[in-house]
This record gives C-alpha cells, sequence and structure tokens, in this order.
C-alpha cells in the first residue's frame, strides 16, 4: 500500500470521526457514532498529499452520482467563494468547491482544500451572505488543517472501506435506513475524545469563518441567522432528533460565541447578487424533475410572479427553467423574455437556457445565433462554450466544435463533458484513436478507471497518433493501469 493511500485512509477516518456539524441531524449522530480506529503513528499530512487525497475521494463520490456536475452553479459557487478565499486566513490554500445532490442543509471540508456544498443549502440559504457564512465556516476548516491534525489520533485503515463508509453517510441524509449497513463492520464506537476534539475545531472554524466575512465584506449576521434556523429546527424536532444535536454545542456555546463576536462588527448591508438569485432559482426549479414534482414547483413560480416579489426576475427564472424541463416551449419563452425584459444588462444564465430552449424546441439555427451573441457579451462562461458545442454537435458541425472544444480544455481540463463531447466530436471526423483517448479522459474524471484503461488500449489499436501523442496514450495508460492495480490490492486486503 502507497503512502499516500495509507494516508488517505487515516485522513477519510478524521473525517468521519470529527465531521462537521452542519450536517441534518440523522446524519450528523451516525457520523459521530462511526468506529474510533485507534492511535496515530504518522505525521500530519502534507498539503500535497491531502490534495491527492482529496482529489481521490471526490472521483469516487463522481463515480457514485453523488456530485451534481451544473456547470453554470458549480462555476457561480466558485466566483463566489473566490472572494473568500482571497481573504488573509485563505491566503495560500488552493480551493475547489463542488455541488453534491441533496436536499439537505449541509456542506463539508475534505481532504486538500475540497469543499462539497449541498444543493438544498443554496435553495435554503435566505442571504447570500447566509450562504457566505456556511462556505466560510468550511474554509475556516481547511486553512486549521482540521481533518490533518486530527489524522494524529487515527491509526492505519483501509482507504476502499473509509470511502464506502463516506459515500454511506452521505446516502443516509436521504435515506436514514442506508447507514444500517455500517453496524457490519463490528468496531467499537468513537466517544469523548473525538467530540472534544470536534468541538474545539468547530468553535474554531467559526472564528475563522467570521473573519473571513468580515474581510470580504458580508454581513456577519448571515452566521447567526443560519445557525439560528438550525438551532430552532433542533428544537421543532426534538423528540426525533439525534441525542448529538440536542448536547452539541451548536445549540450552546458555539451560539453564544458567535453572537458575541458578531456583535462586536459593525453591520454592513450587501445586496445578494443576481447569479446568487438565479442559481437558487435553478436549483429550486430542478429539485424534482417528476412529473408531479414538476407541476408543484411551477404552480409555486406562478404564484410568486403573480404576487410580483421582489425576486421578480427570479422567479421568472425559475418558471422558464421549470417550463423548459417540462418541455413547454411557448411557456418557457414567454418566461425568458420577462427575465430579459427585468434583467436588461443580460445574464449567461438566461441566454444558456434561450438556446436550450431553442435547440431542444427543434431551431438550432436560432440557437446558435442565441449562443453566439451571448458569447460576445460573456466570453467567459463556461457553460455558454459548452451550449455553443452542444449546438454544433447537433449539426453535425464536428470540424468547427473541435477547436471549440479544445481551446475549452485548455482551461476546463477536469470537465467529463467537455471530453465527452470533444470524444462525440472526433469520432464524427473519422479520427477514432483521438475519440478513443478523449472518452478514456471523460471516464478517469467519472471515476470509472477500467474503462478509461480499455479506451486507452482502443485508441492504440486504432493507430493514427503521431509519436508524441502515442507516447502520451501509452503513458496515461500505464498510469491508469498501475492506480488501477493499487485500488484493487487495497480491496483484497480490505476482505481479508
Amino acid at each position: 500500500m502507497s503512502p499516500s493511500r495509507v494516508l488517505s485512509s487515516r485522513c477519510l477516518a478524521a473525517l468521519l470521526a470529527g465531521a462537521l456539524s452542519l450536517g441534518p441531524p440523522l446524519a450528523r449522530a451516525q457520523i459521530d457514532n462511526l468506529p474510533r480506529l485507534g492511535d496515530a503513528s504518522a505525521d500530519e499530512l502534507s498539503p500535497a498529499t491531502e490534495r491527492r487525497i482529496g482529489e481521490s475521494i471526490v472521483r469516487e463520490m463522481r463515480r457514485r452520482g453523488i456530485v451534481y456536475d451544473d456547470v453554470e452553479i458549480a462555476d457561480y459557487l466558485n466566483r463566489f467563494a473566490a472572494s473568500l478565499t482571497a481573504t488573509t486566513p485563505a491566503s495560500g490554500h488552493d480551493f475547489e468547491f463542488f455541488l453534491v445532490r441533496d436536499s439537505t442543509l449541509n456542506a463539508f471540508a475534505l481532504p486538500g482544500g475540497y469543499i462539497g456544498v449541498h444543493t438544498g443549502l443554496i435553495v435554503a440559504a435566505q442571504s447570500e451572505s447566509e450562504l457566505a457564512s456556511v462556505l466560510a465556516h468550511e474554509i475556516g476548516h481547511v486553512t486549521q488543517r482540521h481533518l490533518a491534525r486530527m489524522l494524529s489520533r487515527e491509526r492505519q485503515a483501509s482507504v476502499v472501506m473509509l470511502a464506502s463508509l463516506v459515500l454511506a453517510v452521505l446516502a443516509a441524509r436521504s435515506n436514514p435506513q442506508a447507514i444500517g449497513g455500517l453496524a457490519s463492520l463490528g468496531s467499537t464506537v468513537a466517544q469523548s475524545q473525538m467530540l472534544s476534539f470536534s468541538r474545539d475545531a468547530e468553535r474554531e472554524a467559526d472564528r475563522v469563518g467570521l473573519d473571513i466575512l468580515r474581510q470580504a465584506g458580508f454581513d456577519a449576521n448571515g452566521m447567526v441567522s443560519f445557525f439560528g434556523r438550525l438551532q430552532q429546527a433542533g428544537r421543532l424536532y426534538d423528540s426525533n432528533a439525534p441525542e448529538y444535536l440536542r448536547t452539541h454545542p451548536l445549540t450552546t456555546e458555539r451560539m453564544a460565541d458567535i453572537q458575541s463576536r458578531v456583535g462586536e462588527t459593525r453591520y454592513r448591508q450587501r445586496a445578494d447578487s443576481v447569479d446568487f438569485r438565479l442559481a437558487r432559482a435553478r436549483l429550486r426549479a430542478l429539485s424534482d424533475t417528476s412529473v408531479d414534482g414538476l407541476r408543484l414547483t411551477r404552480a409555486q413560480f406562478e404564484r410568486s410572479v403573480r404576487e410580483r416579489t421582489i425576486d421578480d426576475a427570479a422567479d421568472w427564472f425559475g418558471l422558464a427553467t421549470v417550463a423548459a424541463a417540462a418541455r413547454d416551449w411557448p411557456a418557457a419563452r414567454k418566461a425568458i423574455a420577462e427575465v430579459r425584459r427585468k434583467l436588461p444588462a443580460g445574464h449567461p444564465f438566461v441566454e444558456r437556457l434561450a438556446a436550450r430552449v431553442a435547440l431542444d424546441a427543434g431551431d438550432a439555427a436560432a440557437a446558435q445565433a442565441i449562443v453566439e451573441a451571448a458569447l460576445v457579451r460573456f466570453p467567459s462562461s463556461r457553460a455558454l462554450v459548452q451550449m455553443r458545442a452542444t449546438v454544433l454537435l447537433a449539426g453535425r458541425d464536428y470540424a468547427a466544435a473541435v477547436p471549440v472544444l479544445e481551446d475549452a480544455l485548455k482551461l476546463y481540463r477536469g470537465d467529463a463533458d467537455l471530453w465527452r463531447m470533444l470524444s462525440e466530436a472526433q469520432g464524427g471526423l473519422g479520427r477514432a484513436a483521438r475519440a478513443h483517448r478523449a472518452a478514456a479522459e471523460q471516464y478517469a474524471l467519472l471515476g470509472a478507471t477500467p474503462a478509461a484503461i480499455e479506451q486507452l488500449r482502443l485508441a492504440q489499436r486504432a493507430g493514427g497518433l503521431d509519436f508524441h501523442t502515442a507516447s502520451q496514450v501509452d503513458a496515461r495508460r500505464r498510469e491508469l493501469e498501475a492506480q488501477w492495480r493499487e485500488e484493487q490490492q487495497e480491496r483484497r486486503e480490505n476482505q481479508r
């Protein structure tokens, strides 16, 4: 087992035993009751090793379909978080924020600066400052290296087993019965040692988070209001709440400390950005895409636009999104026209949706005109670049699509959808080897390592590559094969 795998195991153990307190009640208590793994025998992780571990965990989450790959929301989230990570407390750290498809209010930090944000958190946030307060808290966990510090209390364990625990905990947020399988692990329960450390870590993350909010210009009261709602939820559902929520510092020491510190801060009002309002409306619109779910959500947005709420541009955008999901093109176009009227400066979210509606309604020419005009105004929008490639592929203009996608991948090599589209475009031009190579990167990003290896083998068999590219394909295949052998060895060791 390689050192990074050993450290992965320990870090995941720390993640589980000292998991953050923002989770929903049931999952929160279950995380605290996960097995204690023993004493440490190694030093803290290096930042580079933490990053590699985080990458492997996120890759596994992608493979399980836990990561929500909505490029518009993900890009907004990382742009928004950049204002927080640019502050003094967060300087010198690399961060990447990703979405988790889950309706519960939660966010969590992984090793290496990876921070997962539940879609439900964005929908439930009543202001952008509330969202900022949660992200700042998670950034605090990363900058203080809480996971690495907790590692010193853990011993070596199987990364495969622990990764499964992480995923089971996430699944349990939506399905409480899913956690039951963890009992079969037959280990002892973590108690006061880890809980004590977790409480200290939570208070430290709160303090660092408040400092980040102040420096970034957000209203620190957002932290009070958000945590206050969690506290109130615990009181309302006390009969079904786990023991941890009733005794955790969130309801006592932490809230008192946060309120005291915020009271010392000068109040500053910060208006919510259009990005936040539209992102929240989009997630709300797509929270349930069943026929009944879309009907209910549509009725809610229609009621809001009739009442002309203060956020009616976002409500119209939500209505357009729901109508498009229901393939009601006239209603979608009408709602898009209203959003454009209320947002005369325009917005890439709106233009991408307009292009999508035109394309799905069978008007590829209109879709191309919309997206080309939008890219002149918003050239840095990855979602619009993706939409442009989608329109070109729909029209089988593969020769035009290839350079668009290759340029985009210079900036976004971790975008599996871009690799998928490049594979389609190369295949359309009859470039089999290049199509297989692009497909391999798509599968690798999705955690399907065997499929990625097979695509690289197919690329080698297809031929037609120059010496330099062929060498890159061979090196990449060997790299993935070594990675897969190591993962298989871990699984075998775990079964002993």
